[in-house]
């Protein structure tokens, strides 16, 4: 058991961020663990991002013979991430590259440059210095946040009462006292299975042209 139960509701509410500042955000926080339904597009994210440097999609036909090949890409994979100033996050990445979340793309920044959820739960079993953890992190690596976030304990009907806050600002991420919760917990069920039966790009989160302009501004901003 945590302070927050198996899949406590994740709240944000911020100021928006200018659209360079967004494309920092989404490329450092991804997973970059692409894992969707739709393969057409995880093979031109894989095309794109090779050309900037990072390795091959891992071929299991090819090397599953080879015990060392998986570990020798997952080792390249870390350090192309590195190479970007990817984020070591426990829990609050953004996945608005690409996602097989019932809901599709989410996260608490999006490419509009809007700051907010309270449609997703944040994962099992978050604990409070895990989550001090990311957002300390977080807000060194984007001293422009200036955010709220909450946890909602897990409940049956997903709206249990506030259980943590955190203010993010000036690079800094600390507990305070709740005012009240941020925002009321959203979930679109119609929109959700619609999706699934209706829309074959719906886990699809960003153009790729503007996913290359993000990398291209990300590396090229990269200390070298």
């Amino acid at each position: 058991m945590t302070e927050y139960g198996k899949w406590p509701r994740l709240i944000v509410a911020g100021q928006p961020v200018s659209r360079e500042q967004a494309n920092e955000i989404l490329i450092r926080t991804d997973l970059w663990h692409m894992a969707t339904n739709d393969r057409a597009w995880e093979q031109e994210i894989n095309l794109l991002t090779e050309e900037f440097g990072r390795p091959a999609a891992y071929d299991w036909a090819r090397d599953k013979e080879r015990p060392r090949a998986f570990l020798e890409h997952l080792n390249a994979e870390d350090a192309w991430k590195s190479s970007f100033g990817v984020l070591e996050l426990h829990y609050l990445h953004n996945e608005q590259i690409a996602s097989a979340y019932i809901d599709g793309p989410h996260g608490w920044c999006d490419w509009d440059g809007k700051i907010g959820c309270a449609s997703y739960n944040i994962g099992k079993w978050p604990t409070r210095a895990e989550v001090t953890e990311d957002l300390t992190v977080i807000a060194e690596a984007f001293p422009y946040l200036d955010m709220h976030v909450q946890l909602i304990h897990d409940e049956p009907d997903g709206e249990g009462d506030v259980a943590d806050t955190w203010a993010v600002k000036n690079g800094v991420a600390a507990l305070v006292e709740p005012a009240g919760v941020l925002d009321q917990p959203k979930d679109n069920v119609e929109a959700a299975v619609f999706g699934l039966l209706f829309n074959p790009i719906r886990e699809r989160g960003v153009p790729l042209e503007r996913l290359r302009e993000a990398l291209q501004q990300v590396r090229d901003n990269r200390p070298s």
